[in-house]
């Protein structure tokens, strides 16, 4: 923050010390946004933290909801005190935003608690490792699995660059427009409806990354097969029309018998088919919000020792054979989209 930001909230400190009322409460609820900015730039000066300490006693509730919704931007210290005294609040509304916060701040020492167990656990691994099988051995294991980890690393980087390049021209694009003073609403809207999109699909990329690092429930129900199926569809549908995209005259055929089941984590199951269903249908993709007509098939069998089968084919573009064992080498982050062929064939 430059230095004229700081003599500000000086002189902000000195007129609310000289009365509480020397500016309109909207005008303080203005200086809170300011103090949450400066923090969440990493400005933690004496003058904010002062700021914040006069504001939570705020005779505004809404005044003091706005300094419990900055919480979690505080220092530990100041954290502890602040929340203490909104989490008392004569105020429900304030109450509530104190509350929020301790439940996040709690959830983020769960989590951070739950990492350093689990790191660990990874640490007692390796050096049981050590112990039954010798140093090289553990030390060639060490390495390979940190060079997986920067081979995830460095995919998961390139894929958010790729959203992020589209997503810092757009919004270049706008500033632009607004210095210019040339402001078309429904292109204002369509570049911000991209920017959203744009976002949303940041935000599962870091979500999928952060399941696929997590143990698997051990939790299974017995769940039938063709309504896990059906779900899925629903989901994939929607999420293709939300888009703007209408797979209509991709046909769907389902060969699965009602009565079979299996023990599954539902919630895994379900993710794990529609993301392969989301794969069948972009392979009759044709451009922006077209598809090519074609046939998705969903047929489900008995295998051995009590498990099922699940086969997902399409008859769309397929995937040249060099490219297929890469898929089967499964690795995290790897994208095979670029080397699809426009080309009809019914591999699954």
């Amino acid at each position: 923050m430059n230095n004229t930001s700081k003599l500000d909230f000086d002189r902000i400190l000195r007129q609310l010390l000289q009365s509480a009322d020397a500016m309109p409460w909207a005008a303080r609820r203005e200086v809170v946004r300011r103090v949450a900015s400066a923090l969440a730039d990493g400005n933690a000066s004496e003058p904010i933290l002062q700021l914040v300490h006069i504001l939570a006693g705020d005779r505004k509730w809404e005044v003091r909801t706005d300094v419990a919704d900055l919480l979690l931007l505080l220092p530990e210290g100041h954290f502890a005190r602040v929340a203490a005294l909104l989490s008392e609040d004569t105020n429900s509304f304030v109450r509530r935003a104190a509350e929020r916060a301790l439940d996040r701040r709690r959830r983020g020492q769960q989590t951070t608690r739950r990492a350093r167990q689990e790191l660990d656990q990874v640490q007692s691994q390796y050096a049981a490792m050590e112990k039954l099988h010798g140093k090289p051995v553990a030390e060639k294991a060490r390495k390979i699995a940190e060079r997986l980890f920067d081979h995830m690393v460095g995919a998961t980087v390139h894929e958010m660059r790729g959203i992020l390049t589209p997503l810092k021209a757009s919004t270049s694009s706008l500033l632009h427009h607004l210095d210019d003073g040339l402001i078309d609403p429904a292109d204002f809207r369509r570049q911000l409806t991209k920017t959203a999109d744009r976002l949303a699909f940041l935000e599962q990329l870091l979500e999928d990354r952060r399941t696929y690092t997590q143990q698997p429930p051990l939790e299974r129900c017995r769940e039938r097969l063709t309504e896990i199926v059906d779900a899925a569809l629903v989901m994939v549908r929607e999420n293709l029309q939300a888009q703007g995209r209408w797979p209509q005259q991709i046909a769907i055929k389902k060969d699965i018998p009602e009565t079979l089941a299996a023990e599954v984590s539902r919630h895994l199951v379900l993710i794990a088919i529609a993301n392969l269903l989301k794969n069948a249908f972009e392979a009759f993709s044709d451009g922006p919000g077209m598809f090519l007509p074609g046939t998705i098939t969903i047929a489900a069998r008995s295998a051995s020792e009590g498990s099922v089968e699940i086969v997902i084919q399409d008859n769309g573009m397929w995937i040249c054979d060099e490219d297929i064992q890469e898929i089967m080498d499964f690795v995290p982050g790897k994208t095979s989209k670029k080397n699809v062929r426009d080309q009809r064939s019914g591999r699954p």
